[in-house]
């Protein structure tokens, strides 16, 4: 039997860290049958870049592809999770890369990110809020990725999931024109 491993963070007004400029996360009740309304209904305000999320070349490449726009199949498949030093040591062929460093401060390097567009990886995710590293500046690691066309797939829960071989199902919401969508993401592990 297959065993599903959710690596999305959960949804909530305090639940999920937003990047340092996003909008908060607000989830308010709207309805409620406790007082009268015939189903219960929550308003959700957030940033399009809130918790487990996708980014599309449009989050910094000027014309780039929006969220909507994206393959899906770069985001449903044979996915490697890996720790940081296993980096220069993929197998080839691996489209999916994500990244677990439990909650290190390392993150992808300009040179590692250059790699993975060299050995056609089409999907990078990590188990932080960003790809970058502490203390960049100008997204120099998204740039890298997104004009190669590399989807980025930013804070997943990695922790119940090993380094090893799994199956990446991820859709983000298919927000028109969008520079990035919240995301469902679970690992199927075989």
């Amino acid at each position: 039997m297959p065993r599903f491993i959710d690596v999305s963070l959960p949804i909530g007004n305090t639940s999920i860290p937003a990047y340092p400029g996003d909008p908060e996360v607000r989830v308010s009740p709207a309805l409620r049958i406790e007082h009268g309304d015939p189903g219960n209904v929550s308003a959700l305000a957030m940033g399009t870049h809130s918790g487990t999320h996708v980014d599309p070349p449009a989050h910094f490449i000027p014309n780039g592809a929006t969220v909507d726009t994206l393959p899906l199949d770069a985001m449903v498949g044979e996915a490697l999770v890996v720790e940081p030093d296993d980096l220069a040591s993929l197998p080839a062929g691996t489209e999916r890369v994500l990244l677990r460093t439990a909650g290190s401060e390392t993150r992808l390097s300009v040179p590692q990110a250059q790699r993975l567009v060299e050995r056609g990886v089409r999907l990078v995710g990590i188990d932080a809020l960003s790809v970058e590293p502490e203390g960049s500046t100008g997204h120099p690691v998204h740039h890298v990725l997104l004009e190669a066309g590399v989807v980025i797939l930013e804070s997943l829960d990695l922790s119940g999931a090993p380094p090893g071989r799994y199956t990446l199902l991820c859709l983000p919401l298919r927000i028109a024109g969008g520079d990035g969508a919240p995301a469902r993401a679970v690992l199927i592990a075989n």
